[in-house]
């Protein structure tokens, strides 16, 4: 069975720190998002054919993976240009040329601690066309919402105001093959998307099998700074826990993960502390916070904080900051 991640998505809620790269990009417990994804498909699901969708700064995403062979698999990269219309049908569309028999469709800035392959033994078992891994919201309306009957789907609708359930799709899927018969027909949504939703709701409107199971376990949509916080701290334990940089005169509380190339010097690390490479921390002291590379903190204490790329943030006093790539913070001589 083919895996297939959709990874062209912009990120927009994630601005400004997905400015310079696709929000499957960003770290979590020092590998990208993206890169647990593959993981979870190696190693949980043995699915090593994967091919991946990709579009918004695309080349950081294959200058990464490259064919995908050292991670022990094999991508296949299928662009999705910025010109076509929007929407994950538009997305899995894209890759019909490329799918033969059943397939998984793995949304690329979800992380599952779940095990996801009662899915496919689900879809396998019942030879259904489409089979759904859902989870109960209590907000279903910002979501895919699902009426259902014992595991069978009776209808889908797309971010409706008067959900007829809290059964929301997560992101992850089974299809069969006739999935792609569902797409030529497809209007754009409300949002002037194609939805995936609309293409399985034709599936049930022609007569097509159409199943859907819930699984224990967490899932985390990573939309928002704070959706990058809270899958960190879930990915940072003992095994994920590593200081590889330079330490100097600095208390660690684990967990936590510095990388290689980094200096930290008279500070307070961690718990819950994502630090990239090349960054440099003096006297300071942080927790639950993302730090991404080639940033400068100093004189600061900072939780619950996410500073991106190449920032400079110097003076800041029991903040909770959101800082973009590329930006300077610090208190003035007379605010100090």
């Amino acid at each position: 069975m083919k895996g297939v991640i959709l990874a062209a998505g912009h990120g927009r809620r994630l601005l400004p720190l997905t400015s310079f790269r696709p929000k499957h990009m960003l770290p979590v417990a020092g590998k990208p998002i993206l890169h647990h994804s593959l993981e979870y498909l190696r190693d949980v699901l043995n699915i090593t054919d994967i091919i991946m969708v990709v579009g918004y700064e695309r080349e950081s995403i294959m200058n990464y993976f490259k064919n995908g062979e050292e991670l022990g698999v094999k991508i296949t990269y299928v662009i999705q240009n910025s010109t076509q219309i929007k929407g994950l049908a538009t997305a899995v569309n894209l890759v019909k040329d490329y799918i033969t028999g059943d397939f998984v469709v793995f949304l690329g800035d979800n992380l599952f601690s779940t095990d996801l392959k009662k899915v496919i033994d689900l879809h396998l078992e019942t030879k259904a066309s489409a089979t759904l891994h859902l989870e109960e919201n209590e907000n279903p309306q910002r979501y895919g919402v699902v009426e259902l009957e014992g595991d069978k789907v009776l209808s889908l609708e797309e971010k409706p105001q008067n959900p007829k359930s809290n059964y929301v799709i997560t992101g992850f899927y089974v299809f069969s093959p006739v999935i792609f018969n569902m797409f030529a027909d497809l209007k754009p949504s409300f949002r002037g998307e194609y939805e995936l939703t609309d293409a399985i709701q034709a599936l049930i409107d022609q007569g097509y099998s159409v199943k859907a199971s819930l699984i224990s376990g967490w899932r985390l949509d990573i939309g928002f700074p704070e959706d990058l916080l809270a899958v960190n701290k879930h990915y940072l334990n003992d095994q994920t826990h590593a200081v590889l940089g330079e330490v100097i005169n600095t208390e660690i509380i684990p967990p936590v993960f510095v990388a290689k190339g980094t200096k930290i010097t008279d500070s307070v690390i961690g718990p819950y502390v994502m630090i990239e490479e090349g960054v440099h921390v003096e006297n300071s002291e942080i927790k639950n916070s993302v730090i991404l590379e080639k940033s400068i903190l100093k004189d600061s204490i900072i939780s619950d904080s996410v500073i991106g790329t190449n920032s400079k943030v110097q003076g800041m006093k029991a903040h909770s900051l959101k800082v973009g790539d590329y930006s300077d913070i610090r208190l003035s001589t007379s605010e100090k």
